[in-house]
């Protein structure tokens, strides 16, 4: 018995949080509405193979299932080690294939992929909690992207979603579940912010030029910092994480991006060896997981020692529609904290920039600021946040 793609089901689903500019989830859902049943249920049968038989997609697709019955990834692992085996290598492929036609058939209710299916359809989006329903959602979506379209970024994203998987279960406090915060639409992994159309609202791309060199602080998975060194001379990025820092360094020697430069560090105790023409801090004056929380004008400070001469900060917030009762994540004080930037740095312009999951996460201020000469003792304050709260565009060209 073969088994089959349910094209209608899985169409559905990826129309229930679309990504119209991702070119790469664009041609999936051209050649889901082209494929013949026949050659769909070969590409069916790939995917199946591909995350039935690997304990890694198993707890990202279905954790309740794992948790539940915790026997499970260890029994896919087990079989995954006994293939190297010459005298099992045969009896563990029977094993494998018949478990892969059990729990692929998406037709039968109470098969892994039934559930799957039924849940992805079904769930609504606004219940959810901590990216949990998301997590599963974008996890799917990139498996059958990459399976339609992106064949040879297979490999790569089976080791991404390996390493995410280790940081779930090795370090303390990981976003959205485990999943990527950061995507990347160049290798088919969503992640909860795309990376290439995030950089495209900002608009500083096109101004970046080839002599530059870049900081990004706190650069997450460094999706962010590969791009940008595609424009860019040099560009290091420093994060705590070291689980992320590899996903980075794996992704830049996949596509041949050799101009950025990752560190696992405290940026409370790192120490650069350079200064910047361009310092990125994208909500990372403090980070929600706890790992870093510094006095800010200490964190300014070390900003403006940073940046080359004349040299620029692109700054964006946290939550600046909150209290600001001093809690991390709450920017709703940023009038206070800009007492002290603008002290060190130059307001040039900001503009709002919208949520990618508006049930998940929430607009942010993207500030841009040029590095005074030197440090001022006074200042009035030129940023307004009643009024930056409701401007989606640069009330000027900072980047002309």
């Amino acid at each position: 018995m073969a088994l089959h793609f349910p094209l209608h089901t899985v169409s559905q689903i990826l129309d229930r949080i679309p990504r119209p500019l991702d070119p790469l989830e664009q041609h999936a859902r051209q050649r889901l509405a082209s494929l013949s049943q026949e050659d769909a249920d070969a590409v069916w049968e790939g995917l199946c193979l591909r995350v039935l038989l690997n304990p890694v997609y198993l707890g990202f697709l279905w954790p309740q299932t794992c948790a539940e019955h915790p026997q499970l990834q260890a029994l896919t692992r087990n079989l995954l080690t006994q293939l190297w085996v010459p005298g099992l290598a045969a009896e563990v492929e029977t094993t494998s294939a018949q478990w892969v036609m059990e729990q692929g058939d998406a037709q039968v209710p109470g098969t892994l992929m039934h559930d799957l299916l039924q849940h992805l359809s079904t769930f609504p989006v606004e219940a959810d909690q901590n990216f949990a329903f998301l997590a599963r959602y974008y996890t799917w979506r990139d498996v059958v992207v990459t399976q339609l379209v992106a064949p040879e970024r297979i490999g790569l994203l089976d080791r991404l979603f390996g390493l995410l998987h280790m940081q779930v279960q090795q370090w303390g406090k990981p976003y959205c579940s485990g999943y990527a915060y950061q995507g990347y639409e160049r290798i088919g992994l969503a992640g909860v912010k795309p990376t290439q159309e995030r950089l495209a609202g900002y608009g500083f791309m096109p101004w970046l030029r080839a002599g530059m060199s870049v900081l990004e602080i706190g650069c997450n998975n460094g999706f962010m910092a590969i791009e940008l060194a595609r424009h860019a001379g040099r560009v290091d990025a420093v994060e705590y994480n070291p689980f992320l820092v590899e996903i980075g360094r794996t992704t830049a020697a996949a596509v041949a991006q050799h101009n950025v430069h990752y560190e696992v560090a405290d940026f409370t105790t790192w120490q650069p060896r350079q200064r910047y023409d361009v310092v990125l801090s994208f909500a990372n004056h403090c980070t929600i997981d706890g790992n870093l929380s510094v006095e800010f004008e200490s964190f300014v400070a070390k900003l403006w020692q940073l940046t080359a001469d004349d040299g620029w900060l692109l700054f964006e917030s946290h939550n600046v529609f909150g209290p600001g009762a001093g809690a991390p994540g709450d920017d709703g004080d940023l009038d206070a904290k800009f007492e002290v930037m603008e002290r060190y740095f130059e307001l040039v312009d900001s503009k709002m920039t919208r949520a990618f999951v508006p049930t998940q996460d929430i607009d942010k201020l993207f500030v841009v600021l040029r590095r005074r000469p030197a440090v001022l003792a006074t200042v009035t304050r030129q940023m307004n946040l009643a009024q930056a709260r409701l401007r989606y565009e640069f009330s000027g060209t900072p980047f002309a």
